[in-house]
């Protein structure tokens, strides 16, 4: 007679289904898994300051800049973490892109600090790179640094990652959160002055959100740090053709909506004024001789 075991009751008895459920609850395991590698190696929106892997191309000139102010002219110190003899802070400044500061030194990451004399208002650094030409030691992985001092730097672009760049590379500067924006709870679509003009709202007199949203990306620092993180086919040294600075002129730093004062004959939206012109001078008020 052929004995039959019961495995209905036996708990490390599994049935083919059962264990195949398990393979495929692995497998989700697994692309989940997987899954949340990608999300955390994927490029993040821009105007987040904490963006990694920021991909930019470059551009043949520096014509979307025009109206800025190079601030060549407020720099007192030009500083290099090390450079190859007669390929220096002179090369990068000049207007050939023929010439380059390369770095002298297996230490990365390479870097480039730039002091200004006051404290400057800052929105774009720019690098012209040439990959043609340079190959290994053109910059991959780039970062820039703001502050005061070396103790108080934080992060104003925390890394762009460059492919194979010919031209110049903008960097935008992203300036930290300002605890300030999160009151009121409006949504920024309709914090803009023709916005509120339009909703009847009377905080367009002053534009009062213009000059906040429209210098998002400026700093005011007197260091601006450059740091080249990697290089291209593993390079060990970099090569920087070109470096400037821009930030927005003086006169820029106003409001797009003049301040309008408010008109006595529209008295009714603004009883300020017609309180103002219901008084009267007292009768002890001494009259000027």
């Amino acid at each position: 007679m052929n004995s039959f075991e019961d495995t209905t009751q036996d708990p490390t008895f599994t049935s083919n289904d059962d264990a195949a459920d398990e393979e495929d609850d692995d497998e989700e395991d697994d692309d989940e898994e997987e899954e949340d590698e990608d999300d955390a190696t994927a490029p993040r929106s821009y105007n987040n300051v904490d963006d990694k892997h920021l991909h930019i191309n470059a551009v043949p000139n520096l014509d979307s800049l025009v109206g800025l102010r190079d601030l060549s002219s407020d720099v007192v110190c030009w500083q290099l973490s090390s450079a190859k003899p007669g390929n220096g802070v002179e090369q990068i400044l000049d207007d050939s892109s023929e010439t380059y500061w390369q770095s002298d030194g297996q230490a990365q990451p390479h870097w480039m600090q730039v002091h200004f004399s006051r404290r400057v208002a800052i929105s774009h650094v720019c690098l012209y790179l040439d990959f043609h030409l340079d190959e290994s030691y053109t910059p991959k992985k780039v970062s820039v640094q703001a502050g005061m001092t070396h103790q108080d730097l934080w992060d104003a672009i925390p890394v762009v990652e460059l492919t194979e760049p010919s031209g110049w590379c903008i960097l935008r500067l992203q300036a930290p959160p300002d605890p300030l924006d999160d009151l009121g709870g409006a949504d920024d679509e309709d914090d803009s002055p023709a916005q509120d003009k339009e909703n009847g709202d009377d905080n367009h007199l002053l534009g009062a959100n213009t000059f906040s949203k429209a210098y998002k990306n400026v700093i005011r620092a007197h260091l601006i740090r450059i740091s080249i993180q990697s290089m291209h086919q593993n390079g060990r040294d970099t090569h920087v053709r070109k470096l400037r600075l821009f930030g927005p002129r003086m006169n820029q730093w106003s409001s797009s909506e003049p301040m309008q004062i408010p008109s006595p004959n529209n008295s009714s939206k603004h009883p300020v004024v017609e309180r103002t012109r219901a008084l009267e001078m007292g009768n002890w008020f001494p009259s000027i001789r």
